[in-house]
């Protein structure tokens, strides 16, 4: 062989030993980060504004409502679940209880029990408990993909 071929070879070796370099893994979501990021949903779902509850979850979010009993899948009839919740008039969501499970750098879960109270509407206070399933998107911005809602029994 001659030099011009080794040398070409080696060129080769050394850019493909560089294409093949793992991007640096992303900065694992902190509970911190989590615990943020979840009394955000509170404070959102407290809102009452429809259009800022919708925007917490992702296009193809995959839900329970408590409200509404089948699995919600198609995204039009989640957002009128939304609308109805945003009707609801729950001016608190105070936390009972919150678990935070962090899964890997992209994903974590928030589970948790809520005592919501209305003013307008006092029929529509009562616990309900709620997990929901946050992943981090192309962008890094966050976004509810799984969630699942039910009123707490009533103790017998």
């Amino acid at each position: 062989m001659n030099r011009l071929a080794i040398a070409a070879i080696a060129a080769s070796c050394v850019l493909t030993a560089a294409c093949a370099k793992e991007a640096p893994p992303a900065a694992a979501v902190t509970e911190a980060d989590a615990a943020k990021l979840a009394d955000a949903m509170v404070a959102t779902w407290e809102s009452k504004d429809a259009a800022k509850i919708k925007a917490l979850y992702a296009p193809g979010v995959v839900a329970f409502d408590y409200a509404l009993g089948p699995l919600e899948t198609d995204r039009a009839t989640f957002d009128k679940a939304q609308d109805v919740f945003a009707a609801a008039q729950i001016d608190t969501e105070e936390q009972v209880a919150r678990k935070i499970q962090l899964l890997d750098a992209d994903t974590f879960i928030v589970s948790g029990v809520w005592n919501g109270t209305s003013k307008a509407k006092p029929e529509n206070n009562g616990l309900v408990r709620c997990t929901d399933v946050f992943q981090k998107d192309a962008k890094g911005g966050w976004s509810i993909v799984n969630e699942h809602c039910s009123q707490m029994p009533k103790a017998t």
